[in-house]
């Protein structure tokens, strides 16, 4: 849990879907401090583990899948995760990526500076083929041993 409290832009989809679930807590127990609460003591927050329940239990009662055909699994701090992941992915500056997160510096954005090995592949691609065609015309007059390198890169 936080300990500082920090505002988060959100899309308007989601705000309104947090506003319905605040209306239907508080449909059954009154206005409350939290979002979701303890059906038996609603003064409590819900503990993480029966929401992720509820929401697990969601996903194979709905048959939610993903693009692959697999069931999708659920724990917060995945999605959180995903989230600074992708921010890196887009350049953004540490301390852009902290704010967005709720952290109160940039030390931990290094966790999240892991660029997937496509995005890595795709944005080198251009200065590893550069670098390939500068060895390959250095290779003229080496000697023989040397011409494997040329047939493996086709030329």
């Amino acid at each position: 849990m936080k300990t500082k409290t920090f505002e988060k832009p959100v899309s308007h989809d989601l705000a309104e879907l947090i506003r319905r679930a605040i209306a239907y807590t508080e449909e059954r127990h009154g206005p409350t401090k939290f979002i979701f609460v303890d059906d038996k003591n609603p003064k409590n927050p819900l503990p993480y583990n029966r929401l992720q329940n509820k929401v697990v239990e969601m996903i194979h009662k709905e048959n939610l899948r993903d693009d692959n055909g697999r069931l999708f699994g659920f724990g917060s701090h995945m999605y959180r995760h995903y989230y600074g992941v992708k921010l890196t992915e887009m350049h953004l500056d540490d301390f852009t990526i902290a704010k967005l997160l709720g952290h109160s510096s940039v030390q931990n954005v290094k966790y999240y500076r892991k660029m997937s090995n496509q995005t890595l592949a795709d944005e080198t691609r251009e200065v590893r083929n550069m670098l390939s065609e500068i060895i390959l015309q250095n290779l003229d007059g080496w000697e023989e041993e040397y011409e494997q390198i040329r047939e493996d890169a086709g030329m």
